[in-house]
């Protein structure tokens, strides 16, 4: 019979060998690993139903409102029950002709601080400046040789004073927009831009050695589909000074020519002679 000393030498080889044989991944192997591994599983519980329970205001406010929009309306409704007196049954369309609306029309908030009309014009500049890099797209894919590149360089005079033009447009919707409260602009270059008159003055320097603008005008780029087309156009002066006329009179009313905000569309209609330098 082993003596006790040797009983124990050979319970540790023994537990070492089961050690040895099962290195399953995950597998606890002492009542440490296994009480750490419950307190993680339990912290993990504990931190979901903390994320739950203090969830934002107005996520728990939507999810609410959904609920109260997807319940039919109770028969106890004083104006559901009129309807039904009317001869109105769950399901039909509402009208006299039975062609009006079959569900409630939907709530749609309004978080930010634009106005209400603004989607809608904003929707209109997207689809003008859609049409206007198409127009470019198919200028540029004609374009067969520098000609045309030497051409725009005889032109500097007339894109200084449409470059002026733009400056003030931006200036302008800058106090406008903010005016109203518009935090940011509906695109970027609609503001003035935030750098030096020496960073100006170098641009202007640098333009007639721009090098992709004489890639373009030979016809190097390649033409992609329309969903590609905001991508691979950048819009020049006239183009940016066009679309920014367009927001100016739309949305706030003003034409940078006659150099006043009128009352409303139809005083800007009556009042301005046209939405161009050349109109005035």
């Amino acid at each position: 019979m082993p003596s006790d000393d040797e009983f124990d030498y050979m319970s540790d080889n023994f537990l070492a060998e089961c050690v040895k044989e099962d290195i399953r991944p995950g597998l606890i192997h002492n009542r440490t690993q296994q009480r750490t591994h419950d307190i993680e599983r339990k912290k993990k519980v504990t931190d979901e139903d903390n994320k739950q329970q203090n969830r934002p205001q107005r996520l728990i406010e939507a999810e609410r409102r959904e609920e109260g929009l997807n319940e039919a309306i109770a028969d106890s409704n004083r104006g559901f029950a009129l309807l039904q007196k009317m001869g109105y049954k769950p399901g039909m369309a509402i009208g006299k002709s039975g062609t009006g609306y079959v569900e409630p029309v939907r709530i749609v908030l309004k978080s930010d601080r634009s106005g209400l009309g603004r989607d809608a014009e904003l929707k209109e500049i997207a689809a003008q400046k859609l049409a206007i890099r198409k127009r470019l797209m198919h200028k540029r894919e004609k374009a067969t040789d520098t000609q045309d590149y030497r051409a725009r360089i005889t032109r500097k005079a007339a894109e200084r004073q449409i470059e002026g033009d733009l400056r003030k447009s931006q200036r302008v919707c800058e106090e406008l927009d903010t005016s109203k409260g518009f935090d940011e602009p509906a695109e970027p270059w609609f503001w003035s831009p935030r750098k030096t008159q020496a960073a100006d003055d170098k641009e202007d320097e640098d333009e007639p050695k721009n090098q992709q603008d004489i890639n373009r005008e030979k016809g190097d780029d390649s033409t992609e589909e329309d969903e590609n087309i905001s991508e691979e156009i950048e819009f020049e002066p006239p183009e940016k000074l066009e679309i920014l006329t367009l927001y100016l009179r739309r949305t706030h009313f003003y034409c940078i020519w006659c150099g006043v905000q009128f009352e409303d569309e139809k005083d800007l209609q009556d009042s301005c002679p046209g939405p161009s330098r050349d109109d005035h």
